[in-house]
């Protein structure tokens, strides 16, 4: 290069270039260890601090290579070293090339660690290193170098990957390969473009199962069978996955059909977009590492319990999942999210909330298992009923309904006269918002007030009624519940039969009951029944 041409292309030290005018063991490491922990760069040794060449870094011989591999070997855990000559109008300037680490953090001899920031080589201390090694845990699997090129790749997968990322098919391979490695798929090695591992799984049909039981592994259960009667195994990409064990698991579960007037619902047993992100999570998340273990999917009447290998990533507890975010496999989230499978980064947690409280289903639980894994259970049986679930459907034609809103109108609609302190327990929920919602609901002519303050009480409007088909009130399904009782033993499911109440509500009805000493439960378990008290 001439002088103008170097002057040019390296106008002043930066994030990613440093000058060295000598050989100085303590100053490389420390410029090794800044550019691995940031985002790569190169070291320029024989150039002064106005960034002239000065010849002081001498030609790369092999003494010299020698010398600088000596020093990059000291580094704890550097990103990948090349080393280069280049010559500017006759004089030799040594040129160290260093990678982003991609796993683990870079630390000089002594321990230390630095990352560059404009032309600073700062210590890590603290939260920062804190973060830095999160992030660095979290790309361990995905960021990591396969074994395929990306001439290997599926044609037919490389096309839908490049839809989905929204990379033009006109490209020439080199732009390909390079739009490709800005979303973490490919990475240049020896002048040869690769996939990563994230690349490799959307990309090479076969590269799942090297990683192991890189799959979804869905078991179906009947409501009272110990064992699993149904196995299913989806493979292929993560999309693919995704896409569908979610499709079977919805056709699974069905839907309820039903009929209001003239208008037919059609209600899924199970939000579709939430259970969607819970397989996505599961997926993307997943300890790829743990090559011994699928993402199982557990299907009964009851719920769906996805199970996912490896814990939460930190700083993510189950405590905090609402409002802290991470990502295990980077790649292979954003994936997903370009192919329309996930969410936007931290608002997968609050859609399957939203989704399920929206469908008036009991709140999803998130726990980590003492195995390292992590287990989701969106539960299919609600509160209410299908029935009452298209009846609050059909009244938000009158008014915009908030899912809490419809859960207190459909308890107003079973007969109840509500007080602040109901709905308070009814929703979880602080005097404030229980408020709010009667007001609402009476500002839409749903409920009517009776009193004021804390002496407000509030039913159903008489204008508005109760359809028969939304089932009989409390007083009526404890009457028939006892009439029920009075011909004989009666069972939980015998309860939700007669009265088409879903499991939970009949448990309730039932406990209800026992507590006011009118029926007595015997057995346990599956082999639980109840009868009518015996006179003292």
């Amino acid at each position: 290069m001439t002088l103008a041409e170097f002057t040019l292309a390296f106008p002043s030290e930066s994030s990613y270039v440093e000058w060295k005018q000598g050989v100085s063991s303590d100053r490389i490491q420390k410029a090794i260890v800044a550019f691995s922990n940031a985002d790569g760069g190169v070291l320029m040794i024989g150039v002064d601090d106005r960034g002239r060449p000065t010849g002081t870094g001498r030609p790369l011989d092999a003494d010299l290579e020698k010398r600088l591999w000596a020093i990059v070997n000291h580094v704890e855990s550097p990103g990948s070293i090349e080393l280069h000559e280049l010559t500017v109008e006759g004089v030799a300037i040594t040129v160290v090339s260093v990678e982003r680490r991609l796993e683990g953090v870079a630390q000089t001899s002594d321990g230390t660690a630095l990352i560059r920031m404009g032309k600073q080589n700062l210590p890590l201390t603290g939260a920062a290193l804190v973060e830095l090694m999160s992030q660095r845990v979290q790309d361990s699997f995905d960021s990591g170098l396969s074994r395929w090129s990306l001439a290997e790749a599926d044609p037919d997968l490389l096309e839908q990957l490049c839809r989905a990322l929204e990379i033009g098919s006109s490209m020439s391979e080199q732009d390909l390969a390079d739009a490709l490695e800005e979303r973490g798929m490919v990475v240049h090695r020896g002048g040869k473009a690769m996939l990563t591992k994230a690349g490799a799984l959307f990309l090479v049909s076969g590269a799942p199962a090297e990683f192991g039981k890189c799959f979804v592994e869905v078991f179906r259960f009947r409501e009272d069978g110990a064992e699993h009667d149904r196995r299913v195994v989806f493979d292929g990409t993560p999309a693919q996955q995704v896409d569908a064990a979610t499709a079977w698991i919805d056709n699974e579960l069905g839907f309820d059909l039903i009929v209001v007037g003239r208008k037919r619902h059609e209600l899924r047993r199970l939000p579709v977009r939430a259970l969607r992100e819970v397989i996505a999570n599961a997926v993307a998340h997943r300890d790829y590492q743990l090559s011994g273990s699928a993402v199982e999917v557990r299907v009964s009447p009851r719920e769906v319990a996805v199970i996912s290998p490896g814990g939460f990533v930190a700083p993510v507890t189950s405590k905090n999942l609402r409002n802290a975010h991470a990502a295990r496999n980077r790649r292979v989230i954003q994936a997903l999210r370009a192919f329309g499978l996930a969410e936007d980064a931290g608002r997968g947690i609050g859609v399957v909330l939203e989704e399920m409280a929206q469908d008036l289903r009991a709140e999803p639980s998130f726990a980590e298992q003492p195995q390292g894994h992590i287990t989701v259970r969106l539960p299919v049986e609600s509160p209410v009923s299908p029935e009452e679930r298209a009846w609050a459907r059909e009244l938000e034609e009158r008014a915009e309904l908030l899912p809490g809103d419809r859960r207190v109108l459909i308890e107003a609609a079973r007969g109840a006269e509500l007080a602040n302190s109901d709905v308070r327990a009814l929703l979880s929920v602080d005097s404030g918002e229980a408020r709010q919602s009667l007001q609402r609901l009476r500002d839409a002519g749903l409920l009517e007030q009776e009193g004021r303050r804390r002496g407000a009480r509030y039913r159903i409007v008489a204008g508005l009624g109760r359809p028969a088909w939304v089932g009989l009130d409390r007083a009526g399904q404890r009457s028939a519940v006892l009439d029920m009782a009075g011909r004989g033993p009666i069972t939980n499911a015998m309860v939700r039969q007669e009265l088409g109440l879903p499991r939970q509500g009949a448990v309730h009805l039932l406990r209800g009951l026992v507590a006011d000493g009118v029926l007595e439960m015997r057995g346990s378990k599956r082999g639980s029944h109840y009868v009518l008290t015996e006179p003292a």
